[in-house]
């Protein structure tokens, strides 16, 4: 503003024909009020310099974030980096990352429980309700996707499982030169013929006799003490008998010599790999 005060005054002077001073008194008051509005825009005037900050003028600074229509420019937005990332997380709302949000959506809506109740061949079942529920291959089965929601289960045959049946062999005395009929091999070779563990199965006239002493349809009792086998005659007395056997070497031992006339066979079973 133009400094008002420096302006000559108006005002009437002692040569004047009037009274001076008395007629002066309203043209003071004027100048006075002009003065007054003079230092308030100086004031404003100050304030919109110092508001201007780096832009020259302040519509400049103002064109920087606001439209015509006095509505805010999403450039403007931008550029004060409105981010999630830029907020905190309060009491009522809290940041996601992306990938959070894409599992939400994933949930069904009301989707707000899941339980799963597995049942094991005794009958008894487990209960999963929360946490993390892994299922893992085993030799025979393996899980695989086949979709992100379908889960497919493949049986495999595991190596470690295959075998050879062999039924009704005539076992082989350990010594064939002066045979004891109480110790015998499972094959007549010179190497040993390795069977599997548990697979021997022993008969003598047609009945059965076991290693572990328990009938095996009566598993879980009393153990016996062996099974009576018939001699192979009808006269002949019957015997309590059972075995003992080496699966690593193929050999196994009855706990009691058979004669000449006892007919003795032999099942087992022979790992391939």
């Amino acid at each position: 503003m133009p400094r008002i005060e420096l302006i000559p005054e108006v005002l009437y002077g002692p040569l004047d024909p009037i009274h001076w001073e008395i007629d002066n008194i309203p043209l003071k008051s004027i100048l006075r009020r002009q003065n007054l509005i003079n230092l308030s825009l100086d004031n404003v005037l100050a304030q919109m310099r110092d508001a201007i900050g780096t832009q020259g003028s302040l519509s400049n600074r103002l064109n920087q974030s606001i439209n015509d229509d006095g509505s805010l420019k999403s450039s403007a937005v931008d550029q004060t980096m409105h981010s999630i990332e830029e907020h905190s997380d309060s009491d009522l709302y809290v940041r996601m990352t992306r990938e959070e949000s894409e599992k939400l959506a994933n949930i069904s809506e009301e989707a707000n429980n899941l339980g799963l109740e597995i049942f094991t061949n005794d009958i008894n079942f487990i209960e999963f309700n929360n946490g993390l529920l892994k299922i893992k291959p085993s030799t025979t089965i393996v899980p695989s996707f086949e979709a992100p929601d379908v889960v497919k289960f493949n049986i495999s045959f595991p190596a470690e499982s295959a075998h050879q049946h062999y039924y009704g062999l005539v076992p082989v005395d350990l010594n064939g030169v002066d045979p004891d009929r109480k110790n015998f091999k499972v094959a007549n070779t010179e190497l040993s013929t390795a069977f599997i563990e548990g697979s021997l199965r022993v008969y003598i006239n047609g009945m059965r006799i076991f290693e572990d002493m328990y009938n095996h349809h009566n598993e879980g009792s009393v153990p016996l003490e062996g099974v009576y086998v018939p001699g192979s005659m009808v006269d002949n007395a019957w015997t309590l008998m059972s075995f003992t056997s080496d699966f690593t070497n193929g050999t196994f031992e009855l706990s009691s010599a058979l004669s000449d006339d006892d007919v003795i066979r032999i099942d087992f079973d022979k790992a391939l790999l």
